[in-house]
């Protein structure tokens, strides 16, 4: 199962004072001043876990950015079109899955620098070029106090289906003391999800929920691009998640995550730390396991 949130932290200055004599007689006083102020680095990649006990697995991630500093390519198959302050457009490269070939075109509308709504478009066609269906999603993000408070999710398919607009998916977010809390997730496939969160009492750190089952990495389609996008961040930061299920799902999913975060030299992430379990009602076919401390690795050039 695969699924496709920057603001960098900059490198402190490091301050050198080089002397050198400007001939064999100068005084040892002559000395010249040198101040070095690295390039700042950027975030290229994060590497999600992939033990054999994970529940799903996402594929690496890696960035490239425009002149601007903002990311303009995922990967080699997904490009972002900054239109203007209020609209970012999006679409994937070539993508072969299955003797298929499948391009989507997303359309992001913002207010405040937080989306409030994407509506994309999928074209499924075969190698011979014959279109065999088309999907367009429409999704409605809210906001309460700054923070994300509810997405609504809407497919319709043509050529396959009636194209008729339906509700797929709707989450509701929960925030308490600064902190999102709970998110309940609702859709026609697997019921009621609802996922509880405690946290620690220190700040929190950028880029420290960018992992399995945190509450933004919920949302389909979350990336990269996302993370900043999405409504104010948590005040603390996650120490623990556990999913309360309606019926126990038939395919494997996670029950309970631990979170651990280690910092670099320059206080940035660097990597996330994960623990837990899963949980299923066909353990014949989804065997059930733990895992304990899986990363998920930041790199940065």
């Amino acid at each position: 199962m695969k699924f496709q949130k920057l603001s960098l932290l900059p490198l402190d200055l490091m301050v050198f004072s080089l002397y050198s004599c400007s001939s064999d007689d100068s005084s040892e006083s002559d000395q010249e001043v040198v101040i070095v102020t690295p390039a700042e680095e950027k975030l290229v990649s994060v590497s999600n876990p992939s033990g054999s006990n994970m529940a799903y697995m996402q594929d690496k991630q890696e960035f490239k950015y425009d002149d601007q500093k903002r990311v303009n390519l995922v990967g080699y198959y997904f490009s972002i079109s900054y239109v203007n302050d209020e609209l970012i457009e999006t679409k994937t490269l070539g993508d072969d899955v299955s003797n298929a070939d499948i391009e989507t075109k997303s359309s992001i509308t913002l207010k405040n620098k937080n989306i409030t709504s994407i509506i994309s478009n999928t074209v499924y066609k075969r190698t011979t070029g014959e279109t065999y269906s088309i999907e367009r999603d429409s999704t409605v993000y809210s906001y309460e106090n700054e923070y994300i408070s509810k997405i609504v999710h809407y497919q319709k398919r043509s050529i396959t289906g009636d194209g008729k607009y339906r509700l797929e998916r709707k989450m509701d977010f929960q925030v308490t003391n600064g902190n999102i809390t709970q998110v309940k997730t609702n859709d026609p496939y697997n019921g009621i999800v609802v996922t509880n969160y405690t946290y620690d009492n220190t700040p929190n750190i950028l880029m420290g929920d960018f992992a399995y089952e945190t509450p933004l990495s919920l949302v389909r389609g979350y990336n990269i691009l996302m993370h900043d996008k999405l409504g104010k961040r948590s005040a603390n930061n996650i120490v623990t998640m556990e999913n309360v299920f309606t019926e126990t799902p038939f395919q494997i999913c996670y029950e309970k995550i631990s979170y651990k975060r280690v910092l670099d030299k320059s206080g940035r992430i660097k990597e996330i730390l994960l623990s837990g379990n899963s949980i299923t009602s066909n353990a014949a076919y989804y065997p059930l396991g733990n895992f304990k401390d899986e990363k998920v690795i930041f790199e940065y050039k």
